[in-house]
């Protein structure tokens, strides 16, 4: 039976053709991914045909140049090329002339830079400011500011000891290895993750009210297993699709992009992106965690969807759910969070993982503190787990009779209309 469900899922025209689409879409994505990483290789103009495909690689080769312990001498050493280029070239550092040599070691002055600038609401680190002679004792530095961080953002006992623990876990020197692959897809996956989540709410919604929408629920609800098996395979059938439709969505994005652009820097830390964030995650780990936030948001789109049909009986309304939950947040999302910390926990947490790591976000209760982005992926998998027995239940709970008395009110009072209206 389940079989046969699946079957009918993907031999239907209209499931193929939204597949063809989420297919092109994650191509198109890939290769605008990897379109991005385009820079000048001749400090007059940018790579084009094939080049465009392989100047990813190349500009990680040149880059890891600098691969490696980032010991103060390292930095220095950056510090000291930065100053002479910006001595050779006084009217700026971004002249022609730097556009290659720059990118090289650019990712380690930002991260010196962002070691000096506690305030996490600067969008610019000062390289300016940097001085060679200050980079002997950076890592003091930053061992003080953590702790300074610590006590500032803790705003309780709790909260404050486990930024210490966190804190405690990252390892200095910090290991460098170009990451710009991993940084860019992090933004095109989260940009696919929203087409997904509103795709998969869709088709979700579809295969529980297929019965509806063809007028056949009187033979489904009335067959042998029609109160029981066919029941479960359906809601079954909707958590596979969901799976199958993302990872294989993802995976060709992944594999396509970092087939392209190459996957160094997996091991790089965060903390070269923001020295003082509190998840002591990769670069290759973060990618991983939006990937799953973002299987998580389709999981619980697909429940939400199914119930909402299952207790409508039509997908039309269901359908537009997952914009509710994901796209409107996000697009009002700076607003809302202005008023209460609550916002941060909306479902849209989960396909905005770019704006939750980057925020001191706690939930607190009692003495137990959980940060933003674990306590979203705990809540959201239960919520999900939550609403599969009341998917089941509802639609199992159909009532034929009900709905037919129902149907026959609303063409009686459909009738009276007519009949006033012609009067």
């Amino acid at each position: 039976m389940l079989k046969c469900e699946l079957k009918k899922f993907f031999s239907k025209m209209t499931n193929k053709l939204i597949l063809a689409v989420l297919l092109l879409v994650s191509v198109i994505i890939s290769f605008l991914a990897v379109d991005s990483m385009n820079y000048s290789d001749t400090g007059e103009e940018f790579a084009s045909g094939t080049g465009r495909i392989t100047v990813g690689r190349s500009r990680t080769s040149d880059k890891n140049k600098w691969k490696g312990r980032l010991t103060p001498k390292k930095i220095a050493d950056a510090v000291g090329n930065y100053h002479k280029l910006e001595k050779a070239d006084s009217e700026s550092v971004w002249s022609d002339r730097s556009v290659k040599e720059e990118p090289l070691y650019l990712d380690i002055l930002y991260f010196a830079a962002n070691i000096y600038q506690t305030e996490s609401d600067v969008v610019h680190a000062d390289l300016d400011r940097l001085a060679e002679e200050d980079i002997e004792h950076i890592y003091d530095t930053y061992a003080d500011n953590l702790q300074k961080v610590a006590k500032e953002y803790g705003e309780t006992p709790e909260q404050e000891k486990l930024l210490r623990e966190q804190y405690g876990k990252i390892e200095i020197p910090v290991t460098y290895e170009a990451y710009d692959s991993w940084k860019t897809m992090a933004t095109y996956a989260e940009m696919y993750i929203l087409i997904l989540v509103v795709v998969i709410g869709f088709l979700a919604a579809e295969i529980l009210g297929e019965e509806f929408r063809n007028h056949t629920e009187q033979v489904f609800f009335t067959a042998k297993y029609g109160r029981s098996k066919a029941v479960r395979n359906k809601i079954i059938t909707g958590i596979l699709t969901t799976t199958i439709v993302y990872w294989v969505g993802i995976g060709i994005l992944s594999l396509i992009s970092f087939g392209m652009m190459g996957v160094s820097g997996y091991d790089t830390p965060y903390q070269m992106e923001d020295p003082y964030n509190m998840y002591i995650v990769t670069q290759g780990q973060y990618y991983l965690l939006i990937v799953v936030c973002g299987y998580i948001a389709s999981l619980l789109s697909a429940s939400i969807t199914m119930l909402i049909t299952s207790k409508m009986h039509t997908e039309k309304i269901a359908v537009f759910i997952p914009i509710i939950m994901y796209w409107v947040p996000l697009i009002m999302g700076n607003r809302l969070s202005t008023m209460t910390k609550v916002f941060y926990f909306l479902t849209s947490a989960l396909v905005n993982i770019d704006k939750g790591i980057n925020y001191m976000t706690f939930f607190q209760m009692g003495n137990v503190v959980i940060r933003l982005i674990p306590f979203v992926m705990v809540l959201y998998a239960a919520v999900f787990l939550i609403l599969l027995p009341y998917v089941y239940r509802s639609y199992l709970g159909y009532d034929s009779a009900k709905h037919s008395h129902r149907e026959s009110r609303k063409r009686c009072r459909m009738e009276r209309k007519l009949e006033e209206r012609s009067i």
